[in-house]
């Protein structure tokens, strides 16, 4: 078995892909900018391959890089999961909420904050999982779940289907290429999701220029994410447009660092619901938090119809 490269330099990795450029990723880490450059080209030593293309405005990851830090970034979910379980354990009973990455990082985190200011003694520990349980496998109070909702007196409750738009940073679209009508997306990079669950993934850029009535170009080549969340944060920097998730992006439309240029929206596959133990509502709080999660998850709908038309 080959040896791992140290765990700082992949650290450092993660941290540029997430933050976009070293100076970000420095100020995240609370290290110097050249400690964060020299982790990397060790990183690329150990494992004897490009992980970014070095441009005027900053590091890009290659292709190499991008799918590395897919699994990397699962790393390290994973990390802060077993820390957040040990500090649960310490402090005894709470609530367990699982969910996939994308939403604890893009919908989730955003919100408990507002929880915990309504009901500062019941405790939520998230917990990222990047699949559906197996019957019998999840172990969670609740799950915010998707795809097909139980059929059988599983205990559950249907929040929405969600939709896909394109977005991008307010600064992306310039003035010799403006974005006035659907067949001017194709000047700019185009970021799309794939899942690879079958009929289960978002809709394809192919799909939606379908809708606009764009013929598609036989050589449309999207950059292409695993993950709904790494997707919206491309889009975020500036790295292209992407088919973005409402239930990802809202957050990031309300605040102004994604514009949402057309108002022509695709449905996702399946929708968002809610799952629980039948002895979860025993729990204290879990009733509470349950309704909550509802009422956040109805106002996120209606902030994405808003946005999207």
């Amino acid at each position: 078995m080959s040896r791992l490269p140290p765990l700082r330099a992949l650290q450092a990795f993660d941290a540029v892909v997430r933050n976009g450029n070293v100076v970000a990723a420095a100020e995240a880490l609370h290290v110097t900018p050249g400690a964060v450059s020299q982790q990397i080209r060790l990183l690329e030593d150990a494992l004897g391959v490009a992980l970014f293309v070095r441009e005027s405005t900053g590091l890009r990851p290659t292709e190499l890089g991008q799918l590395y830090h897919q699994h990397i970034a699962q790393g390290f979910e994973c990390f802060h999961n077993a820390h957040a379980a040990l500090v649960g354990a310490r402090h005894g009973p709470h609530l367990t909420l699982s969910t996939f990455p994308s939403v604890a990082t893009h919908w989730i985190a955003a919100r408990l904050d507002k929880w915990h200011a309504l009901s500062p003694d019941i405790r939520i520990h998230v917990e990222a999982i990047d699949r559906e349980p197996k019957r019998g496998e999840n172990r969670a109070d609740i799950r915010l779940a998707y795809g097909t909702p139980p059929t059988d007196d599983t205990p559950h409750r249907l929040l929405f289907t969600d939709r896909v738009a394109p977005v991008s940073a307010p600064s992306l679209p310039t003035p010799d290429l403006p974005l006035k009508q659907p067949a001017d997306l194709l000047h700019y990079p185009l970021v799309h999701v794939e899942w690879g669950w079958a009929d289960l993934s978002p809709p394809t850029w192919a799909n939606w220029l379908n809708a606009a009535g764009v013929p598609v170009p036989d050589t449309l080549a999207p950059l292409t994410y695993s993950l709904s969340s790494m997707a919206i944060d491309a889009a975020v920097r500036g790295r292209g447009i992407s088919l973005g998730q409402g239930l990802f992006a809202i957050d990031d439309l309300n605040n102004g660092r994604l514009i949402a240029p057309f108002k022509i929206s695709l449905t996702m596959p399946r929708p968002y619901y809610l799952v629980w133990q039948p002895g979860s509502l025993d729990t204290p709080g879990a009733r509470q938090f349950i309704d909550w999660l509802i009422a956040e998850a109805e106002q996120t709908n209606r902030d994405i119809d808003s946005m999207f038309g």
